[in-house]
């Protein structure tokens, strides 16, 4: 879906704050990070600028082209969807209420929606920055002002197309396909001659070595004090004495 054809999108809000509602601003602070640095105001300049164009949404995919000092940048934000089984899930779990049946139809945010999917299926709709794969041509580290720009034009927009936010994550006509599967007879399972064949084990790669003490380096530090050291540092010692002993 590409929400213009080239023409620059500017951002409505004059305010300081762009996005107002609840998965509008958890989109813009999980790909700008800090919004008090000097890369998230840039970037709010360039969206109120109209720098931000030829924006698509596909699924799983957001991206577009922002110009800063006459140079165009590509920007890309990517994220796995939601898995149709959770979204099927939540959306059965909305019958009945009618925020977030307005949320799921895309109608609305819903802070209940987001709250079902994050904590019922630790499968959040707005993905942590963790979880997001960035990238712009510009060459600077993420989160750039490139990006917070794209970020800031998508907020402002999804404040009035929820729907958008939905057709990113994947969750958009499942809606309909999710209460038919859930009126659906179930099909028999039907045992035959192979039932308990399988395929051969894959072939196991080469083993990965570990420096000594990988373990206790993962677990860090104990807290239980063996003189004036910690107890990890002792056995750091002691796994250095055995890897040596088991060379010679």
């Amino acid at each position: 879906m590409i929400l213009d054809d080239g023409r620059p999108l500017v951002v409505v809000s004059e305010r300081d704050r762009i996005g107002q509602g609840p998965w509008s601003r958890l989109l813009a602070s999980a790909i700008v990070g800090d919004e008090g640095s000097a890369g998230a105001a840039r970037g709010r300049t360039l969206a109120r600028g109209g720098a931000v164009h030829t924006v698509a949404v596909p699924e799983g995919r957001l991206s577009g082209r922002v110009e800063d000092e006459g140079i165009e940048h590509d920007v890309e934000i990517a994220a796995d969807p939601v898995p149709p089984r959770i979204w099927a899930a939540a959306t059965r779990s909305a019958r009945g209420n009618p925020q977030i049946e307005a949320a799921v139809a895309g109608r609305g945010q819903s802070v209940q929606l987001e709250h079902v999917l994050a904590v019922d299926w630790e499968e959040p709709l707005v993905p942590p920055g963790r979880s997001l794969r960035s990238a712009c041509s510009c060459g600077r580290p993420a989160p750039c002002s490139h990006l917070a720009a794209l970020a800031y034009v998508l907020a402002d927009r999804i404040d009035r197309e929820p729907s958008l936010l939905l057709r990113w994550r994947g969750c958009t006509g499942r809606t309909a396909a999710a209460a038919d599967e859930s009126h659906a007879e179930p099909e028999p399972v039907v045992a035959s001659d192979e039932i308990w064949e399988a395929p051969p084990p894959p072939e196991l790669g080469p083993r990965r070595p570990l420096p000594t003490g990988a373990v206790l380096k993962r677990l860090g530090t104990s807290g239980i004090q063996v003189g004036a050291l910690d107890l990890a540092q002792v056995l750091e010692r002691a796994y250095a004495s055995f890897a040596g002993s088991r060379r010679s």
